[in-house]
């Protein structure tokens, strides 16, 4: 009774919703992409999938913590990152470590808190979010500006931004003028003036 009862269970709340958002995927994007123009460049494919990658990871372990520790916060936590990871400054630590950043199609600057949860509300729903990782990653590959439903839905889109590497070049950048301007400084203050040279 009890394997009849997960198995029920199962079909009904993963399976059963990932095959009706498979069905409908599809015709969702391609009615929704007739409307949306986009002036920027598609972002690299390769750095997209490691920052979904690096997401998934951070993910992925809140849901290992919960199973180990029974604990619904963990839980609580990963789906709150997975729905506003995008929503400071547009970028998840994936998007951030990659130099990627989302942004509203409609103000062209970086996607907002709201901007975030319509881009990723999908990626919560139970077997819906199975089939969404294969069909968003292929349509994000395909499509000409690398748009996934939940961009459509948002009308965000992922380019080349600031990211980690920007900002530890800034940082160095930063160290090496201060560096510069001590020695300056320093040397300033090495040298004697000349007129107490003379009078000496």
């Amino acid at each position: 009774m009890q394997t009849r009862l997960s198995v029920n269970f199962i079909l009904s709340v993963v399976v059963l919703p990932a095959v009706v958002f498979a069905l409908a995927y599809f015709p969702i994007v391609t009615k929704l992409s007739l409307g949306l123009v986009s002036p920027y460049a598609k972002a690299d494919v390769r750095r997209r999938i490691s920052a979904a990658t690096i997401d998934g990871v951070l993910v992925v372990s809140s849901c290992f913590l919960y199973w180990n520790s029974d604990s619904a916060l963990y839980l609580a936590a990963g789906a709150a990152y997975l729905l506003f990871r995008d929503a400071v400054g547009g970028q998840s630590i994936g998007k951030f470590l990659l130099g990627l950043v989302v942004i509203s199609l409609e103000t062209g600057g970086p996607s907002s808190l709201a901007g975030s949860v319509r881009r990723n509300a999908l990626l919560l729903l139970p077997g819906a979010n199975v089939a969404a990782i294969f069909l968003e990653a292929r349509t994000l590959v395909l499509d000409p500006q690398g748009q996934r439903l939940g961009d459509r839905l948002a009308q965000t889109q992922v380019v080349d931004g600031l990211g980690a590497k920007d900002l530890a070049k800034s940082f160095q950048d930063w160290l090496t003028s201060l560096g510069a301007e001590f020695d300056r400084s320093a040397g300033r203050r090495n040298r004697a003036p000349t007129g107490i040279d003379r009078a000496a």
